[in-house]
């Protein structure tokens, strides 16, 4: 399957970068602000391109911050000022494409037929594309997106980092129709690594493997200062995974929305328990969420394309 990863790097996006890279035509990278500047997570998206000998791979910059507003920077408390903190990166030897990372994301779907779409950071260069190309929310093939609980958040307690930082976005992405796979908080906490995890991604032995380790061990030791929690989720694999090997996951189908407007609960994502669905999608529904991972199969899956890497 043809692929384009639409990311904010970041520890995890970097290891769904690597493991997209493994499983699809990775037509190319977008980027947008998130977890740090959008001048950064873009250097980041680079440089994990130039550590896995993918430097073909183009990378767009997209859009710097939130259809309203600042961008947020409570990303740094998890992945430090660089978005990649804990690993020395290569240099990359090339730099982004002369085009806006919405434009590219609209002419390479709209180009490629059967084209999927994986967002593991704010939805704000999907929801600009779909204002710019009414007809991309439908010609993606599937967009599989890490973000969103069906329970709790992680930055207020309602809210999950990649909705609050643009809710405007989100609540466009979830109202228009495209084929939508959420992989919320509450699939991704069961996909935590630990110490020992890391060690065995590491023990695949090349040098990706020990840069991946580092870096992970960065954001599993910040993780634990913050919240106590020995192992961190690694959040957005799930996204890549859970098209890339769908027989992982378990899924159902529900009505999500999101809240723009709550003083306590802006950036929620709403799941309506009335529609929800183990079965087939119902008109009510326009989601596919899931539900639970094998996170061991998972890991199995990181560690193969780690060993896979120079």
């Amino acid at each position: 399957m043809k692929a384009i990863i639409d990311c904010d790097p970041g520890h995890d996006d970097a290891v769904a970068i690597i493991l997209a890279a493994r499983h699809f035509e990775l037509l190319g990278v977008t980027t947008v602000g998130g977890n740090a500047p959008l001048w950064r997570v873009t250097e980041n998206a680079l440089k994990v391109l130039e550590l896995i000998g993918r430097p073909d791979i183009p990378v767009a910059a997209g859009a710097a911050g939130p259809l309203l507003g600042d961008l947020p920077r409570a990303g740094e408390r998890v992945h430090g000022a660089t978005g990649l903190d804990g690993a020395e990166l290569p240099r990359p030897g090339r730099s982004v494409i002369p085009r806006n990372g919405v434009e590219f994301l609209v002419e390479t779907v709209m180009g490629n037929p059967g084209t999927a779409v994986i967002a593991t950071g704010p939805l704000t260069n999907i929801a600009l594309a779909m204002r710019m190309e009414p007809r991309f929310a439908r010609s993606m093939a599937r967009l599989s997106i890490m973000g969103g609980s069906t329970t709790w958040g992680n930055v207020t307690p309602a809210a999950e980092f990649n909705a609050w930082a643009d809710p405007e976005a989100a609540r466009i992405v979830f109202s228009s129709g495209a084929k939508l796979t959420m992989c919320g908080l509450d699939l991704t906490r069961q996909a935590a690594v630990d110490a020992a995890t890391i060690a065995r991604f590491r023990s695949t032995g090349t040098r990706t493997a020990g840069v991946i380790a580092d870096l992970l061990e960065y954001y599993r030791a910040a993780t634990e200062r913050l919240t106590g929690a020995p192992a961190v989720p690694l959040h957005d694999p799930c996204a890549v995974a859970a098209l890339a090997a769908p027989e992982l996951f378990a899924f159902a189908f529900a009505r999500v929305e999101v809240e723009t407007r709550g003083d306590l609960t802006r950036g929620m994502t709403v799941m309506d328990r009335r529609t929800l669905t183990d079965g087939e999608p119902t008109p009510e529904t326009n989601c596919r969420v899931a539900t639970t991972v094998d996170a061991g199969r998972l890991f199995d899956l990181v560690a193969e394309a780690l060993a896979a890497c120079p």
